[in-house]
């Protein structure tokens, strides 16, 4: 396929890869701000760096003076990450200056990008933001105190939505919410989660619904809980009845991903007989869930029965992807490359999954 960059993308871009006088290729030894974002098994992978002129007073006064990357990547990633050198630089910014760019920024900069190739923009600013983190941790800097936190930290922990691009569930909540994604092919052109095979964009759109559910044709609201409410809609807490009798409805996209239902039991004597009335069988609702509910419900079982005996002997497990009623999983820890690894997938995992969800789930060690 071919693109249609801009005449200043195309430019950056050659400048880049001939490494022509003033462009930013390269590595800074020593550097005082290093970030990374994405991997070369994914097809992107960036390494942003910078060195700053250090005030002998304040280090917030701190200003960026040299700034390089490395990247392995298209011909978007490779001018999107020069651009972005190059405002830095250009603006004379301080490192919790620099804070303050976007992806819409470095678009800005190189005259437009094609919607399928924004997500090399964003790659660039989830790497300097990584890199001013270093840089605080380095001269003390106390972000949190600042008001800033480092969203990404620990994003790589959650269930894994996009196989191809490695891309996780917590990423891709915060991405859709910060850059108010709408339809999955909006994500797959910002982050490129579903660009590839194509299996996850039934995931992706179960995201998009549970996190914009109700706020059709309302204006996004900041608030100070965690998920984004909307105008009109509610707090979390104050859904009206209409949209709980909604979620709670079967195939609407809106089930709550837990083990037992939130809907008071009915009369009882004893509380053995509240309790019963109130459980739903796991194995009933794997049966009837969507793909990505599945995944949820194979994640919990993971969380509850499989992880904590691993723990106890230093190891852990990790969900790599399921597809259907494959579960693709590898262990880390003390459980990584043990010679009884084979047995604990065996006995463990695939038992627990089995009797608690489906006879048919297998797991595949990776």
């Amino acid at each position: 396929m071919s693109w249609q960059y801009s005449e200043k993308t195309k430019k950056l871009f050659m400048d880049a890869v001939q490494g022509k006088s003033g462009t930013h290729v390269g590595e800074i030894e020593n550097a005082d701000g290093v970030g990374e974002h994405g991997s070369v098994a994914c097809g992107d992978a960036l390494k942003f760096m910078f060195r700053v002129a250090r005030d002998p007073d304040d280090p917030l006064k701190d200003k960026i003076v040299e700034a390089k990357f490395l990247t392995f990547g298209c011909t978007s990633a490779i001018a999107a990450s020069e651009a972005l050198c190059r405002i830095i630089e250009e603006r004379g910014l301080t490192p919790i200056e620099s804070l303050k760019l976007t992806n819409q920024d470095i678009v800005d900069y190189l005259e437009g990008l094609p919607t399928q190739k924004i997500h090399c923009s964003v790659m660039g600013a989830e790497a300097l933001e990584t890199a001013v983190f270093d840089w605080a941790s380095k001269r003390g800097v106390d972000m949190a105190a600042l008001g800033y936190k480092q969203l990404n930290v620990d994003e790589n922990e959650g269930r894994l939505v996009c196989s191809c691009f490695g891309i996780t569930e917590p990423y891709l909540r915060r991405k859709i919410k910060e850059l108010k994604l709408k339809t999955v092919d909006e994500v797959t052109g910002a982050i490129k989660a579903g660009g590839a095979c194509g299996s996850c964009r039934g995931d992706i759109q179960d995201i998009l619904t549970d996190i914009w559910s109700g706020c059709e044709g309302s204006k996004p609201v900041e608030t100070d809980a965690a998920p984004e409410t909307c105008e009109g809609v509610g707090k979390p807490d104050e859904k009206p009845a209409a949209a709980t009798a909604e979620a709670s409805a079967p195939g609407s996209g809106f089930v709550p991903l837990t083990l037992a239902t939130d809907a008071p039991a009915s009369p009882a004597t004893t509380t053995e007989t509240a309790e019963d009335a109130s459980f739903v069988d796991p194995r009933e609702e794997y049966a009837k869930a969507s793909p990505y509910k599945r995944a949820k419900l194979i994640e919990r079982i993971i969380d509850e029965e499989v992880r904590p005996v691993l723990k106890r002997d230093g190891g852990d497990v990790e969900i790599v992807d399921v597809k259907g009623n494959l579960v693709y999983v590898s262990f880390t820890g003390a459980c990584d490359g043990c010679d009884s690894a084979a047995e604990t997938l065996d006995i463990l995992v695939t038992v627990s999954l089995q009797s608690l969800l489906d006879p048919e789930i297998q797991v595949i060690l990776v």
